[in-house]
């Protein structure tokens, strides 16, 4: 900085001095600032985030033989979904992970003799080195990633461990599609799962992973279904799954909404059935409403499986019996596969005669299908050529 004085000089004792000039202040330029005459290295600040350590430090030995390392437990789920833990632990890749990558997760501390812990400072953990690095998998895949320390030089003796959820890190890879389950009945994609899963996961990366579904469990009181998912490393060599996960479906429709669509019509079969019971018993009895319904009573699942389910939609479709199991099929184009009503169980509440048109219309409900009650689901079947 340059300064200028201004001085009035005198020869004559008698004649007064004048008063100096103030000093101009010349502005300084921004961002150079002024070099001190003997400069000595900065201290450099304390961040807030990294208070200065409340206990004295222990020495350079202590801090490499005595040191633990601490998981933030706020920072757990980022730390899985940062660390490439997978291309460590699987693939080969032993630089994957460093300890620059662990810092913002984990905290490193030491104590001295009466035990205290020191948490180191950044400017500790420039002379900290993690040696003999390695991925430890361990049962219900609480894994470790292990490591000794060398401080200052100096090398420790213990083993630290930072755990690792295995199920967790990969759950972060799969997700269930949402948007699935409400498109479908539970009871057929249960039945025929895994072929019928389809697009259950939405997408994930499958040059890396192969997932095979398995263990379907249906939770029918609650339309939801539980499975199982069987992670395999593509391009790893390793034959048996890393990872088993579960996974949950939410959201199926109800057997409820098969009302307006579950249909059953008459067959050949039931209507000379019909027909050849009626005369019998007209031998003895009137032919009257009260009569028919008694009869359809007695032995419901008979009359019922001689009809000819199916299922009216927009595009409709068919339904067949396997046992005492209504289950739906793929048939021109129209999938109802879906629907699989084990040990349906339909009531007939109403039977009505015309002796003119040769019909008895019954009202039939399912009451019952993959072991919990169902209510509100009502159909007509027009049982014809009922000629007596």
């Amino acid at each position: 900085m340059l300064l200028t004085l201004g001085f009035a000089t005198s020869c004559k004792e008698d004649m007064p001095q004048s008063t100096p000039e103030p000093t101009p202040v010349v502005p300084e330029t921004p961002g150079t600032p002024e070099t001190p005459a003997n400069p000595t290295k900065p201290t450099l600040p304390v961040s807030p985030a990294e208070p200065m350590p409340s206990v004295p430090k222990p020495s350079d030995y202590r801090i490499a033989t005595r040191m633990v390392v601490e998981p933030i437990k706020e920072k757990k789920a980022e730390m899985l979904a940062t660390l490439k833990i997978e291309d460590f632990a699987w693939r080969g890749n032993k630089d994957a992970i460093k300890l620059e990558d662990l810092l913002p997760f984990v905290t490193f501390k030491a104590s001295d003799l009466d035990g205290e812990p020191y948490t180191l400072t950044s400017e500790d953990l420039k002379q900290l080195e993690l040696v003999d690095m390695k991925y430890e998998e361990h049962g219900s895949y609480n894994d470790y990633i292990a490591f000794k320390v060398r401080y200052s030089h100096i090398s420790g003796t213990s083993v630290l461990r930072i755990p690792v959820s295995r199920r967790e890190y990969f759950m972060q890879k799969f997700e269930v599609n949402k948007d699935f389950a409400p498109q479908y009945y539970l009871g057929g994609i249960a039945h025929l799962f895994p072929a019928s899963a389809g697009e259950i996961l939405k997408g994930y990366d499958r040059a890396k992973y192969a997932v095979i579904l398995t263990d379907a469990r249906a939770d029918h009181s609650n339309n939801e279904l539980s499975f199982r998912g069987q992670v395999y490393l593509v391009g790893t060599g390793i034959e048996d799954p890393v990872v088993v996960l579960d996974f949950e479906a939410k959201g199926f429709k109800p057997l409820s909404a098969l009302q307006g669509q579950l249909t059953f019509v008459t067959s050949g079969e039931l209507n000379e059935h019909m027909r050849d019971r009626l005369k019998k018993i007209q031998k003895s009895k009137t032919i009257a409403d009260a009569v028919v319904l008694q009869l359809l009573q007695n032995n419901a699942k008979y009359w019922i499986k001689l009809a000819s389910p199916g299922i009216q939609n927009t595009y409709g479709g068919e339904l067949q019996w396997d046992g005492d199991n209504l289950e739906g099929v793929l048939s021109g184009g129209h999938d109802t596969r879906d629907i699989y009503l084990e040990d349906a169980r339909f009531a007939i509440n109403s039977a009505r005669y015309d002796k003119a048109a040769g019909t008895v219309t019954l009202g039939v409900e399912l009451i019952a299908a993959n072991g919990i009650a169902v209510s509100g689901v009502t159909t007509t079947l027009v049982v014809r050529s009922v000629n007596l």
